[in-house]
């Protein structure tokens, strides 16, 4: 489903982010990508986002080649992709419903589909009771929750989670951990998760791939730990 085909990313300023990966990842994967700062892991995200371009080498998803969509169709390809970030970034003046229904809305969904699917999401998440609630009204384990509530709304392909937990307690952590199994499991989502918590990759072990100056440094297919000084 992802393939990085010997991808380099350069940068104007001479930074060479990633240095001739190569990895694919299946359908239905969950698998962390994990390193230093500085190893190359928002600018692999940003390729498969198309926020960024290689500077040599191919990513393709669902056989499409991400590098080379045209302007107006990379808006149309980042409908097959949610993306979680650790602040959350619900918009704070909308309900909880209605930061869920905002996403099915601007991709034109039935305004009866699109309300049915977020009850759906808000059962998934377990916030259906807090459909009515401003997001500064809810903890943060609850607000990340609602995002990923959100970034899941369109049945995306791929769930990209950029340091879910990083704002959270070891508790909120693995509600949160747990969540993203169900989704997984549930809804067969695709989950790439970048994180820093090595106590979570040896905890909740899953395929591991591990970026070190741009390269692949290891990839871990039944999961695994390795600590990063």
């Amino acid at each position: 489903m992802l393939e990085f085909r010997n991808v380099s990313k350069q940068y104007k300023n001479g930074v060479n982010a990633l240095m001739d990966v190569s990895l694919s990842i299946n359908d239905g994967e969950f698998v962390y990508i994990i390193g230093p700062t500085g190893s190359g892991k928002s600018t692999l995200i940003k390729l498969i986002t198309s926020e960024e371009i290689p500077t040599k080498g191919e990513v393709f998803m669902d056989q499409v080649n991400v590098g080379a969509l045209k302007h107006n169709k990379v808006p149309i390809y980042r409908r097959k992709l949610g993306v979680v970030f650790q602040d959350y970034r619900l918009l704070p003046r909308k309900t909880i419903f209605e930061n869920i229904y905002f996403v099915l809305e601007a991709v034109h969904m039935n305004m009866v589909a699109a309300r049915h699917r977020v009850r759906e999401v808000l059962n998934l998440v377990s916030l259906a009771d807090k459909a009515n609630a401003l997001p500064d009204e809810l903890s943060g384990g609850q607000q990340q929750r609602a995002a990923i509530a959100r970034a899941i709304a369109n049945r995306p392909k791929v769930l990209i989670a950029d340091e879910p937990t990083g704002n959270l307690d070891p508790i909120m952590s693995n509600d949160i951990m747990h969540l993203l199994a169900k989704i997984n499991r549930e809804e067969k989502t695709t989950i790439l998760m970048v994180t820093h918590d090595d106590s979570i990759v040896n905890r909740f072990k899953r395929r591991t791939i591990v970026l070190e100056h741009g390269y692949v440094e290891a990839d871990l297919k039944e999961g695994g730990y390795l600590k990063h000084d």
